[in-house]
């Protein structure tokens, strides 16, 4: 017996996406299928590829880490021809997967589409949309996403694997109900004859771990907002902003998400600057999709239009200072 691709694929899986769990969902099969071909796997070569033990986590065995590195790189070359022949040979032309975050998609998704329908030889195009840029992360090294635009911090442990090319940084703002007047946001913050009972102002929005930069919104309230704690959870920006906007609580969002805010939601909130707190955003691809002329070309169109339009001047965006005693 060898070692199969669909065996490579699923260790690769489970590799990235950390654990058996994680991995079925992304390959679309049952648990039962995945951990059978792992012990065919491991029958064929004679050794474990994971550690056997209670764990979130799924770790894997030294063994288990060289294959999944030369899973990697197999099926990257496997990938590669296969693009490469459709690029070649068939007169269909050549499908293109492009991910973005509900936040860096937005109201730019169909200038993203122009782009593929002028774009020779591209015949499909598909929006694959990722709830984070974590999820987009894992779609993209599985190659179920050709092109993506997601947090450059992100892809930091993948930067082998892929061209990466940095577009803009994407400032983290403050979101407050417009209901509470601003004399009253700037003294809360400021500490200065702080008015007490505002409640909205007393709780925020804990968005969890899909975002790299929760952790500097907890330590942020901690000491600006100190009475404040995290009353809410939700797993999206847009999710965040709406219970800010029914006057409920305060929340932390990338600048970029403003833009695709229904105007009922933006008109009921308020947003200050936090300049110490950004993402940076980037385009990645695989690396063999740079010989590939169609989505070097996409790739290069799209770059240019999220660093020409993502600016707080061409999204007429305003935002307000915080107070100048604030350190942020």
């Amino acid at each position: 017996m060898r070692v199969t691709l669909r065996q490579l694929e699923i260790l690769r899986a489970i590799s990235i996406a950390g654990s058996i769990s994680r991995a079925t969902r992304q390959l679309g099969m049952s648990q039962p299928s995945v951990s059978q071909q792992i012990a065919k796997m491991e029958d064929a070569l004679g050794v474990l590829l994971f550690v056997r033990r209670r764990s979130p986590r799924t770790e894997l065995t030294p063994a288990g880490m060289y294959w999944a590195s030369s899973a990697e790189r197999i099926l990257a070359d496997v990938d590669a021809a296969e693009t490469r022949h459709l690029d070649l040979f068939d007169e269909r032309g050549l499908s293109l997967s492009f991910g973005a975050t509900p936040s860096l998609a937005g109201r730019f998704i169909e200038r993203v589409a122009e782009i593929a329908v002028s774009v020779p030889r591209i015949s499909r195009f598909d929006h694959v949309w990722a709830i984070n840029s974590a999820e987009l992360t894992e779609k993209l090294m599985m190659h179920k996403v050709n092109v993506a635009v997601l947090s450059a911090e992100r892809l930091e442990p993948h930067r082998a694997s892929l061209s990466v090319f940095g577009l803009f940084d994407d400032q983290i703002v403050l979101a407050v109900p417009a209901s509470v007047p601003e004399d009253i946001v700037r003294a809360c913050l400021s500490g200065i004859n702080a008015p007490r009972h505002i409640e909205c102002l007393d709780r925020y929005v804990d968005i969890g771990d899909i975002a790299h930069w929760s952790a500097k919104t907890r330590n942020w309230y901690h000491n600006l907002l100190p009475g404040a704690h995290a009353y809410f959870g939700c797993m999206t920006h847009e999710t965040a902003v709406r219970i800010v906007a029914a006057g409920l609580a305060t929340c932390h969002i990338p600048m970029s998400m403003i833009p695709n805010l229904p105007d009922d939601v933006r008109n009921r909130v308020r947003f200050y600057q936090l300049e110490k707190i950004a993402r940076s955003v980037a385009l990645a691809m695989p690396k063999h999709l740079n010989s590939v002329g169609p989505f070097r070309d996409f790739a290069s169109q799209v770059s240019e239009l999220f660093r020409d339009e993502y600016t707080s001047e061409r999204l007429g965006l305003s935002r307000l200072p915080l107070p100048n005693n604030i350190v942020n």
